[in-house]
């Protein structure tokens, strides 16, 4: 009788160990579950980038249950075509010589610490505080994004 007992305790501890697991890191497991990086730009900003073929998060300090913080992302593209395709996005591309910084928030200013003159900037912003900044220099295209 004792064994029976110890072999239903362990059977339910590993249940209870796998659901736990799955309960905490279910994008794991179901990534198809989650939204992209990409698509989330779109449905938060409206903005359709083309899928990446490398993504890197260079800063990220959004945690809570909204989401709120700031965040750094490259996408690296390897199309000109695809690169084309973010260009047109806007008629409002500036280039970093004439990209002005002093008339954005400090939040801003201490995410993007200096701009480069050979990128080119569109700077987005909705209902006062949220903001999204492209840097698009060659292929790479740097989010500079942030929610409060």
């Amino acid at each position: 009788m004792f064994k029976k007992q110890r072999i239903f305790m362990v059977v339910i501890m590993g249940f209870i160990l796998v659901a736990g697991y799955v309960l905490t890191f279910p994008q794991w497991l179901f990534p198809g579950l989650y939204p992209t990086f990409v698509e989330t730009i779109e449905s938060n900003w409206g903005l359709s980038l083309p899928p990446p073929e490398k993504e890197v998060d260079i800063y990220n300090d959004r945690g809570g249950f909204h989401g709120d913080g700031d965040a750094i992302t490259e996408l690296y593209y390897n199309n000109e075509s695809d690169v084309e395709l973010i260009k047109a996005l806007s008629k409002e591309w500036v280039s970093g010589e004439k990209f002005e910084t002093e008339s954005l928030p400090e939040r801003v200013l201490s995410l993007i610490k200096e701009t480069d003159k050979d990128a080119s900037y569109f700077f987005l912003q909705e209902s006062g505080f949220d903001y999204i900044i492209l840097e698009l220099k060659g292929n790479k295209v740097t989010i500079f994004e942030s929610y409060i």
